[in-house]
C-alpha cells in the first residue's frame, strides 16, 4: 500500500494540475503585457507631466506596499542570541539614548481605537481622504502621518519640556533642552515620527536652528502599509503644515526659523523645521532583517560626537531594541510593553569590545528611566 504521505502529495499535485489547466494563460500573459506597457507609458509620460509623475508614484507607492505585507519577514532569522556580546575591558563608550514615542497616527486612529460601531465611519473617513489625495504626493494610510489627537499629544509634549514649573527633572533635563552638554535630534524616515519631534522640539529647533536627522535604520517594523515611507533616499521627511499645529508661531525668537517665517520661506521638509537626509537610505528594503536594523543604530550611535541622542521613533522598533541590548538574566517592562504615544524613556547604551574581540552593546535595566508617559498597561 501507498504510504499516506505519498498519496497526500499525489492528492495535492492533482489539485495543483487541475487549477493549472484551469487558467487561461493567454489571458493572464496578455493582462500582465498591458499592465508593463501602461507602466512604461506612465514612465516616459512622467517626463513631461506632473499628473503622470504623481500617479507613477503612487503606483510604485502601493504596489510596493502590498509587496511589503506579502512578503516581508522583518523579524525572521534573527539570532537566537540577540545583540551583539556585551561590551567588557575599560574602553567603553557611553551614550545617553532618549527615546521618544510618535503620537497616534491616521492607522492607529481608524484601526487602533477598537472594531465597535464607530469602526466603519472611521474606515469610510480614512479610505475617502485616501481616494481625495490620489493624486497627491501624500497618504492617510500610507506612512500615516499625525492624527488629530496625535497633533494634540505632541503639544502636550512640547508644553511638558518647556514648562519650568512641571517639565523634565534630573540629568535627560538639560539635554532634552540642548542648553547643557552635547545632544542631537533624530527621527525614523516616517512622517508621524518626525513630525512629533518637530512639534515637541519646535522652541529648541527655533533658538538654535539644528537640523533633525533622518534615519532609516529607525524605520518601523511592521507589515501594515503605514510603515512604508513616502521619502525617498536622501531626502527629508515631508513636514508641509506643520506650521499650523504651532498656536503661537509668530512669537518665535530671533533666529533661522524666524527669518525663515519672515519671508515666507521653507527648507527641503517644506516646513521651516530642516532636516538632514544624509542618513536616509529611503523606504526599506522587503528583504530587511530587523535585527540589523537595530546593530546599525547602534553602531551610528556609537560614532557620534554627542553624549545625548533624542531619538524620535516607533513602539515595536523601541521594544525590540530593549529585548535585543537588555542582558536576558535582567528583566525591565521595556522589554515587554510598549512606550505610550508622546512617551519618553531614557537609558545608558554601552558600547564597545565584547570578551570575542567583536563590537558590542548593552543596556543596563538599572539606567532606563521614564521620563514622560511611561510603558502602555
Amino acid at each position: 500500500l501507498p504510504s499516506p504521505a505519498l498519496t497526500l502529495g499525489h492528492s495535492n499535485m492533482s489539485v495543483l494540475e487541475t487549477v493549472a489547466a484551469g487558467i487561461d494563460w493567454a489571458t493572464v500573459l496578455a493582462y500582465a503585457f498591458t499592465v508593463m506597457a501602461a507602466y512604461v507609458a506612465l514612465t516616459v509620460a512622467a517626463v513631461a507631466s506632473p499628473i503622470a509623475r504623481r500617479i507613477l508614484f503612487k503606483s510604485r507607492l502601493y504596489a510596493r506596499g502590498i509587496a511589503h505585507m506579502v512578503l516581508s519577514r522583518e523579524k525572521k532569522n534573527w539570532p537566537k542570541q540577540r545583540g551583539n556580546g556585551v561590551p567588557v575591558g575599560t574602553n567603553i563608550v557611553t551614550k545617553r539614548i532618549i527615546f521618544i514615542r510618535h503620537g497616534e497616527s491616521t492607522w492607529n486612529q481608524v484601526f487602533n481605537r477598537g472594531f465597535g460601531y464607530r469602526f466603519p465611519f472611521r474606515l469610510f473617513e480614512g479610505v475617502l481622504t485616501e481616494v481625495v489625495g490620489l493624486l497627491s504626493r501624500s497618504s492617510f494610510f500610507f506612512d500615516a502621518p499625525l492624527s488629530d489627537l496625535g497633533n494634540l499629544e505632541a503639544k502636550n509634549l512640547r508644553a511638558f519640556l518647556t514648562s519650568k514649573e512641571n517639565g523634565p527633572v534630573g540629568k535627560d533635563a538639560d539635554a532634552l533642552a540642548g542648553v547643557k552638554g552635547t545632544s542631537i535630534l533624530v527621527t525614523s524616515n516616517l512622517r508621524r515620527a518626525a513630525q512629533t519631534m518637530a512639534v515637541a522640539f519646535w522652541d529648541r529647533v527655533a533658538v538654535t536652528g539644528e537640523k533633525i536627522f533622518v534615519l532609516s535604520c529607525l524605520q518601523e517594523m511592521a507589515r501594515n502599509v503605514d510603515t512604508c515611507a513616502l521619502a525617498g533616499p536622501g531626502e527629508p521627511v515631508p513636514l508641509r503644515g506643520l506650521e499650523e499645529q504651532i498656536p503661537d508661531v509668530q512669537n518665535v525668537p530671533a533666529g533661522p526659523i524666524r527669518d525663515l517665517l519672515e519671508r515666507r520661506r521653507v527648507t527641503d521638509s517644506g516646513s521651516v523645521v530642516a532636516e538632514s537626509g544624509h542618513f536616509n537610505a529611503g523606504n526599506k528594503p522587503l528583504m530587511r532583517n530587523g535585527h540589523a536594523s537595530m546593530l546599525e543604530f547602534a553602531h551610528w550611535s556609537a560614532a557620534q560626537d554627542a553624549t545625548t541622542i533624542i531619538v524620535g521613533g516607533h513602539s515595536l522598533w523601541f521594544k525590540e531594541f530593549f529585548k535585543c541590548f537588555i542582558p536576558s538574566e535582567q528583566e525591565h517592562v521595556a522589554q515587554r510593553k510598549k512606550i505610550v504615544n508622546c512617551g519618553v524613556v531614557a537609558f545608558d547604551l554601552k558600547c564597545g569590545k565584547d570578551a570575542s574581540g567583536n563590537d558590542g552593546f548593552s543596556i543596563d535595566s538599572s539606567t532606563v528611566r521614564v521620563v514622560y508617559g511611561g510603558f502602555g498597561k
